[in-house]
């Protein structure tokens, strides 16, 4: 029996929604100190735990609804001073609560404009104690005052965070941290929030970050993203930038080059890339787009929301890829960090369907060449749970999956799939157990086998290649 899409979306999205993320800790209802770590509850209050890859990321007792960070920045010095206003809302009473900020060094907290006594723990934690204890579901916020000379983290993608360009500029970005070495965040993808930042800058010199710019004037420039955003996919840059203005299918399109860059063809392509993607996905799922290029070399470009990050090595596979990021990746966000291979992998895919399309490279056909080529090595790892720094170096395993499952379930109920399961999950976080749920039913099938094989195996899917 085909199931009609348009019922299915209120049903299974009602089912989807169910299965979202909720801060709590494993304590009692009454502890008045939050977790160390974002606490993961399933629907029915089994306590999944922390990130199992990132423990101490994110923290529990509060849930965030807008970051408004103020800085300003010396590109000589290399030094920010910044104050970075949080507003929240408890989810139990709160005698303690921490933040998460990698080095830096703070000179005040307040909490509802009181001061409030603070202290730094571990790698990057920031212990708040409020004067007054906060009630559940009170809406509170934390006024932090910090300064220094950020630092990046090293991870095993390469560089994150905040790092001074080889234009004697500045920026942030990258994953699974960033937002840490710049701003004090709750920093789970769980907690998407609504960011705003304000930069001033030397004469000569402009900020780039997530959202719509709203004023700028000679050395002061503001920027809003009002979609909630998670921590990971923010960005900003400071540099002498040369900014271009377009749009495209009514979105406006502000892309900015650092000096030193050679991407002007490579931006040029971004409408016909987005107008590509639309057909497939559906309208572009932010206000403002375009992209940030900086002359230094990354090991990746980061697919920020709506403005993604790109280096001295981005080519046209690199900005379809983001461009595709904004639908799953972005607008439909992971759980936690070991789900990060479900929407790079559909990233990917989108980047293979591009190049079938105006390049006439067969999909079926590279398909193939890849399963050739794998050894028991490529498929010994496992896509729903890679491992701790492993989260991103899966999707070529990944890419094959997606284009399997469309052999195995067809064209009309695959792509239907592509389109909704964003869409319907807009701005909420989902992992591999709600992907599967919703794919089977779309299919209409019981696809335990094919996601055991695929998602969960460590051998070559036999049986299931298509």
């Amino acid at each position: 029996m085909a199931v009609r899409i348009r019922r299915l979306t209120s049903s299974v999205t009602l089912l989807l929604c169910g299965l979202t993320l909720c801060p709590a800790t494993a304590a009692a209802q009454n502890d008045t100190i939050g977790a160390d770590g974002y606490v993961h509850v399933a629907p029915n209050g089994t306590v999944l735990g922390v990130d199992p890859y990132y423990p101490t990321d994110g923290n529990g007792g509060y849930d965030v609804s807008h970051y408004d960070v103020a800085l300003s920045y010396d590109p000589a010095s290399r030094f920010l001073n910044a104050k970075t206003v949080v507003r929240a809302v408890t989810t139990q009473r709160l005698s303690r609560f921490n933040l998460d900020l990698r080095g830096l060094t703070v000179s005040s907290v307040q909490v509802d404009g009181v001061p409030a006594t603070f202290s730094r723990d571990k790698e990057h934690e920031l212990v708040v104690t409020p004067r007054t204890e906060l009630a559940e579901g009170a809406e509170f916020t934390v006024t932090i005052v910090y300064c220094g000379r950020p630092q990046a983290e090293y991870t095993p993608r390469g560089w994150t965070g905040w790092r001074t360009s080889s234009s004697g500029g500045a920026f942030a970005a990258g994953a699974p941290h960033s937002a840490t070495t710049w701003y004090p965040v709750n920093d789970t993808t769980a907690d998407k929030a609504t960011f705003r930042v304000t930069a001033t800058v030397p004469d000569g010199w402009t900020a780039v970050s997530n959202g719509v710019r709203e004023s700028v004037s000679r050395t002061t420039v503001t920027w809003a993203e009002n979609t909630p955003i998670a921590p990971s996919a923010t960005m900003i840059g400071i540099d002498r930038y040369t900014v271009r203005e377009s749009t495209v299918a009514g979105t406006p399109v502000l892309d900015a080059f650092a000096p030193g860059t050679n991407a002007s063809a490579l931006a040029a392509k971004l409408p016909a890339v987005a107008e590509f993607l639309s057909t497939k996905l559906g309208p572009f799922p932010y206000p403002s787009a375009g992209g940030m290029y900086v002359p230094d070399w990354l090991c990746y470009t980061h697919p920020a929301q709506g403005r993604p990050v790109f280096g001295a090595g981005a080519g046209e596979s690199s900005l379809v890829q983001a461009v595709a990021a904004q639908w799953w990746g972005n607008k439909l966000a992971i759980k936690m960090w070991k789900d990060q291979p479900l929407p790079e992998s559909f990233a990917r895919y989108l980047g293979w369907l591009w190049d079938e399309q105006r390049h006439g490279i067969a999909v079926e056909q590279r398909y193939r060449a890849v399963v050739g080529r794998a050894d028991s090595a490529f498929w010994a790892r496992k896509l729903s749970d890679p491992g701790k720094g492993r989260e991103f170096s899966v999707s070529d395993k990944g890419v094959l999956m997606v284009h399997a499952l469309r052999k195995h379930i067809g064209d009309e109920k695959f792509f239907a799939m592509v389109r909704e399961f964003p869409e319907i999950n807009d701005n909420w976080n989902q992992g591999w157990y709600d992907w599967e749920l919703y794919t089977a039913a779309v299919a209409d099938m019981d696809l335990t086998p094919f996601f055991a094989a695929w998602v969960d195996g460590t051998s070559a899917p036999t049986g299931f290649l298509g």
